[in-house]
């Protein structure tokens, strides 16, 4: 039996980042390891309390790697109210936005919008529906660009990043519906609108 998502409750842990706290006693199913790059919105797992399993979703406001994950590598980890299951680690997000943010590519303008985890990407919401970008769009930031499934939960990929201008034109969507792709991969092949 499942039930709606439920949004965590998210504890400060000093200026380095943040724990994510469990909303009740029961066991936790994690679908997140150490190290990968969690947003606001995304899925960590579920918990089951008396055979009710609930997602577990990440707070607005909430963006960083985790750092360590209560239980270690365990697929089912009983857990008590307001325990921590995930710390999630800010600090590395400077040198992380850098190295995930696309840069200049060319001097004549090229940009790249990069996958910030590995998954297999997907262009459009259904297979019927038309898809978020294509060549020749423009993207604004907070823009939802595509899917990445990782473990059978899909995120969406959102223009973002420090490096990039708040909007730019797609050259081309480098990956085909449904390829695998790993951290770092190129998305979208951009340009900047005062290159345009």
């Amino acid at each position: 039996m499942s039930e709606g998502g439920h949004v965590l409750r998210a504890r400060a842990m000093d200026r380095t980042g943040s724990e994510l706290l469990s909303p009740s006693v029961g066991e936790f199913m994690p679908t997140v390891n150490e190290g990968e790059l969690l947003a606001s919105g995304q899925s960590i797992g579920t918990i089951d309390v008396l055979g009710v399993r609930r997602e577990l979703i990440v707070p607005a406001g909430v963006e960083g790697r985790v750092s360590e994950r209560i239980g270690g590598g365990q697929v089912r980890v009983p857990v008590e109210y307001g325990e921590a299951l995930l710390s999630i680690s800010t600090t590395s997000m400077a040198s992380l936005s850098e190295a995930d943010s696309p840069e200049t590519a060319d001097p004549d303008g090229a940009l790249a919008f990069t996958a910030p985890m590995s998954g297999r990407f997907y262009g459009r919401p259904s297979p019927s529906e038309p898809p978020f970008v294509s060549a020749g769009d423009i993207v604004q930031r907070g823009q939802t660009v595509g899917l990445l499934e990782v473990m059978k939960t899909f995120n969406r990929l959102v223009y973002q990043g420090d490096a990039l201008p708040d909007a730019a034109k797609v050259e081309k969507v480098v990956p085909n519906e449904g390829d695998d792709v790993v951290r770092g991969d190129i998305i979208l092949a951009l340009r900047s609108l005062a290159e345009s």
